[in-house]
């Protein structure tokens, strides 16, 4: 694209996403481009609409950017906004109160973004995360049966009563949580199963069987949390002041399954993805942009972070927010050991 039509569409971007109202060539020139008439203005705005990056909504009116506009203003002429200072503080000081177990720093990313983006934010889980133990208590219930008091790190609690082969006393009950929690006592899960595999058979390897069971079932329901926050947000939005256009958006956030691998489609193995209306497979959001990074305490501990708004999407500020964001989370999930 010539350099002029490139400054004319950034402008055109730039102005409709500010106003809303579509932008027209006295708009333009008195802004932008003082030097070029009002005619030549015109006939670039024409090629451009020929050309499939732009749209006049009615005959009277300026343009409006199509998803081929956005497309390629995002590909080519994007510049990221650097975060005020202001904001980054605010990042940093609201992740600096997130809590240690998953569930909560999830949720606490979420809400950042959205206050930071404006617009609708979904956080998923860093996949793979691993449980760790905290504390372990036995009671005994039943000469065979065995509540088993399981605390993992960020303060999680998890009970459960066991039918167990051996019957056992309580102080004999006490003195094995106590070998258990000098064992495993801060271990992550690959290390409790290793100690599971060596442990030789009786009560000992029983309840650390159930103990791994209850980590890999904590792992699992982490790996499928997604939460989402900021839809109040979309209201402020001309585009969604039509209900069913937020409730097909809300369809898609409240079903976290769903949520879950559509996130994970998107991201792919890139760092950063923006999907642009019509590109969004599903159709709830093909009048949505949605704009994804990765984050997590490791390369192997990676979660999905995004934003969902409209595709008259603030992108240069967006994209540098959340990826603000998602460092901020990065480095407090390796903080706490999360």
């Amino acid at each position: 694209m010539e350099n002029r039509k490139q400054a004319i569409l950034r402008a055109v971007v730039k102005e409709f996403t500010t106003s809303a109202m579509p932008v027209g060539s006295q708009a333009l020139q008195s802004r932008y481009f003082v030097n070029l008439s009002s005619a030549t203005i015109r006939s670039e705005l024409a090629e451009l609409a020929d050309l499939g990056y732009l749209a006049q909504p009615h005959t009277s009116a300026g343009r409006v950017p199509t998803d081929s506009g956005y497309r390629y203003f995002v590909d080519f002429l994007m510049d990221l906004e650097a975060v005020p200072e202001n904001v980054g503080l605010f990042i940093r000081e609201e992740l600096r109160q997130a809590p240690a177990d998953v569930q909560g720093m999830v949720e606490k990313v979420a809400m950042t973004l959205a206050a930071v983006t404006q617009n609708a934010s979904v956080a998923s889980a860093p996949h793979g995360t691993q449980a760790r133990v905290k504390h372990v208590d036995l009671v005994s219930l039943e000469p065979t049966e065995v509540l088993l008091i399981l605390l993992l790190e960020g303060n999680l609690l998890r009970q459960q009563v066991l039918p167990v082969a051996e019957q056992a006393t309580q102080p004999e009950l006490s003195k094995l949580a106590a070998r258990l929690n000098a064992t495993l006592g801060g271990k992550a899960s690959d290390e409790v199963r290793r100690h599971y595999e060596d442990a030789e058979l009786g009560l000992d390897k029983e309840l650390l069987g159930r103990i791994v069971a209850a980590l890999d079932q904590y792992e699992k329901g982490s790996e499928s949390l997604v939460v989402h926050d900021g839809v109040r947000n979309l209201l402020r939005q001309p585009e969604f002041a039509e209900s069913s256009r937020l409730q097909q958006v809300l369809e898609v956030l409240e079903e976290t399954r769903y949520l879950t691998v559509l996130l994970r489609e998107l991201i792919g193995d890139s760092d950063l993805q923006i999907v642009i209306g019509s590109e969004n497979a599903s159709s709830q959001l093909q009048g949505c942009a949605v704009v994804l990074t990765s984050y997590g305490p490791s390369n192997r501990l990676k979660g999905v972070l995004g934003v969902i708004g409209p595709t008259r999407m603030a992108y240069s500020q967006t994209v540098a927010r959340l990826q603000a964001v998602a460092r901020g989370a990065s480095d407090r999930m390796a903080e706490l050991g999360v």
